[in-house]
């Protein structure tokens, strides 16, 4: 039967004529909604699953999964990503079902985008799924309606775009996670990191210490909740350890032979980065050698060396030389003092505060071989901050396990690293990012400061001090005023250590830390 084509006014004052609606009163006379059909749509979800049902959330880093093709399915390069589509027909000014009208069908044509010509589908329910390219579409979807004498058609026209939006992560601890397992280790096992319908990721995820409470994925996760419009793939080769000319340009070694930009090329290919996150250059300047020194440095157990134990300290952050020590030595009569010793502790040279923008310079030249719309650098945070109204911890890794069982940061220790480490490794940070033209998540060291730092309480989630939030957005998670957003040496070694003596993630941002950090880079994706 063919279809006779009428005004959308006029089919529906036929059906309500016909019987096949109710006739409310508010349909009639001057001011009436107006009645029409729609067509909405939604882009199918790709972060935040649960793909192996392991009740922990996936991150696949695979080719496929960057293009949304099945597991094995392209193990050289990967076709153009396609992304599922769902459309909805409904009615405007009713709360009725289509479901009730006399429809014969429903015949939609898409066009636009990657198409060379439009796809046409008849189906009999108002729905319909297609996978389509990223692009600008246009749907035209209409709707035969049959009564005894004739079948009516009515339609409408819509403009739509498929986009996913591909999140990737890059950099040290502070992004990878952490200190921040999927789960706690047992007697009889491991701390669980991130994982993966794929084993070769998941070992990956496993050497890296990748977490999905760091805050590249509470970020991804909160991007991919935001509406229906767009989907998230997110993919993350941060490592813990990891320095710029040694992890993210070239190999790190160990566990992690492959350096993060090779990694990245693999899984990405030529897709475009929507956005490619940066969190680097803490163990540029050697954060977990001054932490170290710190804690081994001791005026009371080493009066004599102490002072120079701290200025070699702070030499070599800004310098990159960490060569310099010291030895006891005497002169005459009877004094012993302390001599500066230039022999190689072993530690070597690193790009410190001076050589920092030219390690940037390095990456942001292996970057621009890649497609990226746009990049965040994310600062460092403050571990000191004891109250909100300004007072400092009192110490800092006093809890350490053995062999450091009494020694700790102190004030005067914590300032200096404040003074000459944390604000110049941020004004540094801040610098590259203006000459880069990439924005600069500032004001996280200001907000752990004010009565998040390491000694502050911690969170009360009743029974424990750990949560994993989960599929929960970044939003949800809380933990109260004034409590602690770092993950301490005693927590660290309960949460992933094979030992009391394994503290790897002490001084590193717990989950409501990343949950924070997560929460200003969102602010300053608005902002943009």
């Amino acid at each position: 039967m063919a279809w006779t084509r009428f005004p959308v006014a006029t089919v529906l004052a036929v059906v309500l004529l016909a019987g096949a609606l109710p006739a409310p009163a508010a349909w009639a006379g001057e001011g009436s909604p107006v009645i029409r059909p729609i067509v909405t749509w939604s882009i199918a979800d790709r972060f935040g699953m649960d793909a192996d049902g392991d009740g922990f959330i996936d991150i696949p880093n695979t080719p496929e999964y960057a293009h949304n093709r099945a597991p094995g399915s392209c193990p050289g390069a990967c076709a153009e990503p396609r992304f599922e589509v769902e459309f909805q027909v409904g009615l405007t000014g009713t709360s009725v079902d289509p479901a009730r009208l006399p429809v014969v069908d429903y015949r939609w044509y898409v066009s636009g985008g990657a198409l060379t010509t439009p796809l046409h589908h008849v189906t009999t329910l108002p729905e319909l799924k297609v996978s389509l390219p990223e692009g600008a579409y246009t749907v035209d979807v209409r709707a035969g309606i049959r009564f005894g004498w004739a079948t009516l058609e009515t339609g409408v026209v819509e403009d739509f775009v498929v986009e996913d939006l591909l999140v990737v992560a890059i950099g040290d601890s502070y992004a990878s996670g952490e200190g921040n397992p999927e789960s706690a280790r047992q007697p009889s096992s491991e701390a669980r990191w991130a994982g993966s319908y794929d084993s070769g990721a998941t070992a990956a995820h496993a050497a890296a210490h990748r977490s999905t409470l760091a805050w590249p994925a509470r970020v991804a996760l909160s991007l991919e909740r935001t509406g229906n419009a767009t989907s998230v793939t997110f993919v993350t080769v941060a490592t813990s350890g990891a320095r710029i000319d040694a992890g993210i340009l070239s190999p790190q070694g160990g566990e992690t032979p492959v350096a993060q930009v090779d990694e990245l090329r693999a899984i990405v290919g030529n897709r475009r980065i929507d956005l490619l996150f940066i969190q680097a250059g803490g163990n540029d300047v050697g954060f977990t050698r001054v932490v170290r020194s710190l804690i081994e440095a001791d005026r009371m157990f080493d009066p004599i060396c102490y002072d120079r134990l701290i200025e070699n300290t702070f030499a070599a952050v800004a310098d990159g030389d960490w060569s310099r020590g010291v030895r006891l030595g005497y002169d005459a009569p009877v004094s012993i003092v302390c001599r500066p010793d230039e022999s190689d502790r072993g530690w070597g040279q690193l790009p410190g505060l001076v050589g920092l923008p030219g390690a940037f310079d390095r990456l942001a030249e292996q970057l621009s071989r890649l497609d990226i719309d746009r990049v965040l650098l994310v600062g460092y945070p403050d571990p000191t901050g004891a109250e909100a109204g300004g007072s400092t911890c009192g110490e800092i890794v006093g809890d350490t396990t053995p062999p450091f069982r009494f020694n700790e940061i102190d004030r005067h220790e914590q300032a200096l690293g404040v003074d000459r480490l944390l604000e110049p490794l941020n004004d540094t940070l801040r610098s590259v990012a203006a000459s880069k033209n990439w924005a600069y998540v500032d004001g996280i060291a200001e907000a752990f400061a004010a009565g998040h730092g390491y000694c502050a309480p911690w969170p009360d989630y009743g029974p424990g001090w750990f949560r994993n939030p989960g599929q929960d957005d970044v939003v949800e998670l809380v933990g109260g005023s004034d409590v602690t957003w770092y993950r301490t040496a005693t927590q660290s070694a309960v949460l992933q250590g094979e030992s009391r003596v394994r503290t790897s993630g002490t001084l590193h941002p717990n989950e409501l830390g990343h949950d924070a950090i997560a929460r200003m880079v969102l602010l300053t994706l608005g902002d943009g």
